[in-house]
């Protein structure tokens, strides 16, 4: 009785260990697209603030030539 008890806890241990690196799997990949996601969206503020100053100097150029 004792060793069919053992073998149920390792299948269950062993249930669990794949478990566990299945959802490690997916918080990593999830975690990754969030990075790339952080990426895309720094890379994109940065060319809109330096739009937005171009155009301002833009501006700033076409007052001071008044």
């Amino acid at each position: 009785m004792k060793i069919c008890w053992f073998w149920y806890e390792l299948k269950l241990l062993l249930a669990d260990i794949a478990r566990s690196v299945r959802l490690s799997e997916e918080v990593t990949r999830v975690s990754q697209h969030f990075g790339v996601l952080t990426i895309e969206f720094s890379r994109w503020l940065v060319e809109s603030v330096a739009s937005a100053i171009d155009r301002y100097d833009d501006v700033g150029a076409l007052v001071r030539e008044r």
